[in-house]
């Protein structure tokens, strides 16, 4: 018992420098539903924060996981003031502060918002991060939350996968034809819930992504071997039912978006 104690930190430390090196070696995977490759989208984005009751008109915002920090010519539009953090250094200047989220370089309530947009899925310690989230929040700030929703079909195709295909665990996701992913965590809402409330935070908004319902309910969209015609005849089904699916039933959608405060 003793030595797996002594060992916690270590494992977690490899853990955080595997996901460090996975971003290194696949650009391309920081992305998100908003963007985050080559740009963001702003339009997007506000429509999402306006359906949030999100405001973050001269906010003091923090980042993290910002990859590229598209979002900070987001925030400065809006008056704000923006931070970032993440664990890979990008181009641009961005992050602002090399940093692991459960180890925030940033005083006690120092900031009015937190954004965390499709990287708390990665986190070794996800408590801990919500923790230091909970830390440099300001009274009546909130974060926003991007994460992967494995309540529905892909959730399942996830579990088969990594349990008896050809997946290790914590590595299948849809995205990119389902490329493997490293430190792919099992996220639902049960589970963004409970860790949250770990950290102090009681109020919880979600919202489902309607384009993402296909992907959530029928992930063989994305299979490599699936054929073109196919996916976009199903693409154009799902683009056309899922406003009614994302709103019904927000499990649905690939990805939720939160306001947690």
């Amino acid at each position: 018992m003793t030595g797996s104690t002594h060992n916690a930190p270590e494992r977690k430390a490899d853990t955080r420098n595997a996901v460090r090196r996975y971003y290194e070696e696949n650009p391309l995977m920081v992305s998100s539903p908003f963007g985050g490759v080559d740009g963001v989208n702003a339009k997007l984005i506000m429509q999402v924060w306006g359906a949030l009751g999100i405001d973050l008109r001269g906010r003091r915002v923090l980042d993290v996981g910002c990859g590229r920090g598209f979002l900070a010519d987001v925030v400065r539009d809006l008056g704000g003031e923006y931070a970032g953090t993440d664990l890979v250094a990008g181009r641009g200047g961005f992050p602002l502060a090399l940093a692991d989220a459960v180890y925030l370089p940033f005083g006690n309530k120092a900031f009015d918002a937190v954004l965390c947009i499709d990287a708390f899925e990665h986190f070794p310690e996800p408590v801990a991060a919500a923790r230091e989230f909970r830390r440099v929040l300001r009274p009546g700030g909130f974060v926003f939350l991007s994460v992967p929703n494995y309540a529905n079909m892909a959730g399942i195709v996830k579990g088969w996968c990594e349990r008896f295909g050809s997946y290790e665990p914590d590595t299948w996701a849809p995205f990119r034809r389902w490329q493997p992913q490293q430190l792919e965590h099992f996220t639902t809402s049960r589970r963004v819930r409970k860790t949250f409330r770990k950290a102090d935070f009681t109020q919880f908004r979600r919202l489902g992504h309607p384009p993402e319902t296909g992907l959530g309910l029928f992930p063989w969209m994305e299979h490599p071997k699936m054929p073109d015609r196919i996916r976009f005849r199903l693409q154009r089904i799902f683009g056309t039912i899922g406003p009614a699916l994302a709103r019904m039933v927000p499990a649905s959608s690939l990805h939720l978006f939160w306001r947690i405060s």
